[in-house]
């Protein structure tokens, strides 16, 4: 877009919005985001009427405006949830590839704009209910820390600018089993709780929630032994869209009409596990994932309702739309598998899903209503991403926008595309990012992949989607299914793409162009001090393994002037045993990655009682931990460092002993435990590869 053409659209803009201000309609303002829901998943977007009936979603198409080229910002769920609270890629962050954990800490920055703090600067009543999965808590930057579900939850939503908090913490099914509103476990009873503070819940007879939560509710089955050990209501999966479209409606019910409101609605629905209510199951015929999506519309249909009931649909801009596409994996059998075997078109007519980096993955239905402004049953094609939320409702508020660089870096003002005023589209350009961390970068009709996965990726997920691990460049006109890669047709429209993907990535921002800087390169590893000491032991590893060193599992091969090993499974690692004759001391070896998820160094300390500890590298981080006695469960964590390693690349691995402290240190980074079993005596040491193979070679050891 012209600058020109820029500068006439803000003074239109900010005309419409001082307008608005004057006449007092501050619109309230509801965002739904739905969980997995693909393109082709509603009526209005073209799915059989025959196989499912979307009223609530149909009804926000013919009452407003419906996008046809909406993009999530990241083909899995945390990652777009932060873009759309903040307006600003997920990938800038730490999180380069998959979603956070149950355990993780609160993932949005305290001091950014969000789309709460934003409502609230203007004068808004703020709530967030639904999925939350963006993190409890202040890590305060150690890489050990877990969210303490038996204690107050701070950091939260609260201190991202909502006035009210109901929550999934994480996943539909996931390992909690509880709900959090504001800053504690729903009806927790027992805990970290201060003292004279009783924590609300439901009442003691509410059908909604039971009393145990076990394996048959999770998500991933095995993970049973996980489920958290608290004393509050339990969730009860059919009745948890229900409740928390319950909670939504009762906060709007209490807000006065004079103040306007904006609510974040994130339904559970349609993620897995599949749980519709008793008296929606068996109802589509697309089966039980049919019925799972009549759910998700049911809760839109009763929020437009209540809007209608309490006479606030005309003066209440709503926005639909879902944080990915959905699941589409159909070489395994699934709920979802069956439904497109039924004839559902999950994501349309685009390729993949959830997960990847095909456009089913990003493509989402949009869906926007605001009575008087947005025009009635129209269709917009620009192009959108859900990033752009943020910096439209500012439009909307006539709340200007600091500069890119500083807040909102990649949300575009897609205001003049809600009021169908016919201006240019606001974006020519816009980036994705899979779950395997790939990008891609959409520019007119081209869409080219960069194909290269973030550093750790796990080597079933490499092999599945392998197909996703290399650059192509496709017309998405001419080819919107992503059958034919014409890279080599032009390999200029290929070269601008990568230049204009690095410069975006390089400048920090996308909403403005940033300035030309040089190619990333990456900052030279210091090389470590000399050894010092006597040296007790010394193996380059360029030969097989001979006594003392033995290979245990695995297959191992000389390769690249060292021992590779590859391990027999996910589960059973390739190992190499030796000798490891030191009290305190020094080991040192170097170690490359190949498609290995991670290297551990296990050591046995002398004596009975098999007692050990481990240093684990993985591409992305290291760990320090005592490993479990006989009567203890789990290992011990001592330190946790983020790491950053190339594949096919030699790193020092050097662990000095002082003591009961443990000195490690590999690419540039240096990791400190203390622990008595350090002190003791060592015996022998394990070298392991986990699902996959890597290289060892030059070993020494001084004392």
């Amino acid at each position: 877009m012209t600058g020109s053409v820029r500068s006439v659209l803000l003074l239109l803009l900010f005309a419409f919005s001082a307008n608005s201000q004057a006449a007092g309609r501050h619109p309230n303002i509801l965002v739904i985001l739905a969980d997995d829901l693909g393109y082709g998943s509603a009526g209005c977007y073209g799915a059989d009427g025959k196989l499912l009936r979307t009223p609530g979603m149909d009804r926000l198409a013919r009452e407003g405006r419906r996008f046809a080229d909406a993009n999530a910002t990241s083909s899995v769920c945390s990652p777009t949830r932060y873009s759309v609270l903040t307006g600003r890629y997920c990938w800038r962050t730490s999180l380069k590839k998959g979603v956070l954990g149950v355990f993780s800490p609160l993932h949005v920055e305290r001091e950014r704009l969000t789309l709460a703090t934003l409502a609230k600067r203007n004068g808004y009543r703020t709530a967030a209910v639904g999925k939350w999965h963006l993190g409890y808590g202040d890590g305060k930057g150690s890489l050990l820390f877990q969210t303490d579900y038996a204690a107050e939850l701070s950091p939260g939503p609260l201190d991202l600018g909502f006035d009210y908090h109901f929550s999934v913490p994480a996943n539909h099914g996931d390992i909690t089993g509880v709900f959090i509103e504001n800053r504690f476990v729903y009806g927790l009873r027992k805990g970290r709780i201060p003292k004279g503070m009783t924590i609300p819940g439901p009442d003691p007879d509410d059908e909604n929630y039971q009393a145990t939560y076990t394996a048959t509710d999770l998500e991933n089955k095995r993970a049973a032994s996980r489920i958290l050990d608290l004393d509050a209501p339990r969730r009860k999966n059919p009745r948890v869209m229900a409740t928390l479209t319950d909670k939504a409606i009762r906060w709007i019910e209490t807000q006065p009409e004079e103040k306007p409101f904006f609510l974040f609605l994130t339904p559970v629905a349609v993620h897995n596990p599949i749980t519709p209510d008793r008296d929606l199951a068996e109802g589509s015929a697309a089966g039980l994932y049919g019925d799972w999506i009549h759910e998700l519309d049911r809760s839109v249909e009763r929020m437009l309702d209540a809007l209608d009931r309490l006479d606030r649909s005309r003066n209440t801009l709503v926005i639909f739309t879902s944080d990915n596409g959905g699941v589409f994996k159909p070489y395994r059998e699934s709920l979802q598998t069956e439904a497109y075997k039924a004839g559902l078109k999950i994501n349309g007519p685009f390729r993949g899903g959830k997960h990847s980096v095909w456009e089913g993955g990003f493509r989402v239905p949009f869906l926007v209503r605001w009575p008087g402004h947005v025009p009635a049953g129209t269709v917009c094609s620009d192009m959108v991403s859900l990033s752009d939320i943020l910096a439209t409702l500012a439009a909307v508020l006539g709340h200007p926008l600091p500069r890119a660089a500083e807040v909102a870096e990649d949300s575009y003002n897609q205001l003049p595309a809600f009021l169908g005023k016919g201006i240019a589209p606001a974006r020519e350009d816009m980036i994705v990012h899979s779950s395997d961390g790939v990008f891609a970068i959409r520019r007119g009709p081209w869409k080219w992949i960069e194909g290269v996965p973030a550093a750790g990726v796990k080597r079933g997920a490499l092999k599945i989607r392998a197909a996703e691990h290399k650059p192509q460049l496709y017309n998405l006109v001419e080819d919107p299914a992503e059958t034919r890669d014409v890279s080599a047709d032009h390999p200029k429209v290929a070269a601008g793409l990568k230049a204009l993907l690095g410069r975006y990535r390089r400048g920090g921002y996308s909403r403005e162009l940033p300035p030309p800087m040089p190619p990333e390169v990456a900052a030279p590893i210091p090389p470590l001090p000399p050894l010092t000491g006597q040296v007790v032991l010394r193996e380059s590893l360029t030969a097989a393994s001979k006594a003392p060193w033995a290979a245990i599992s695995g297959t191992w091969a000389a390769q690249d002037s060292g021992q590779w090993g590859t391990a027999v499974n996910a589960k059973r690692p390739a190992t190499l045993r030796g000798p490891l004759p030191i009290t305190d001391g020094t080991l040192q070896y170097e170690l490359s990655f190949g498609r290995a998820d991670r290297h551990s160094l296990r050591i046995h300390a002398a004596g009975e009682g098999n007692r050990s500890f481990r240093v684990t590298v993985w591409p992305t981080r290291l760990d320090i931990a005592k490993n479990p006695e006989k009567g203890e469960t789990a290992p011990t964590f001592l330190a946790r460092y983020a790491l950053e390693l190339k594949n096919k690349t030699w790193y020092t691995l050097r662990i000095t002993f002082v003591g009961d402290t443990i000195t490690t240190q590999c690419g540039g980074v240096t990791a400190t435990a203390k622990h008595a079993i350090f002190a003791e005596p060592k015996e022998r040491m394990f070298l392991q590869w986990y699902d996959g193979d890597g290289g060892l070679r030059s070993v020494v050891v001084t004392r």
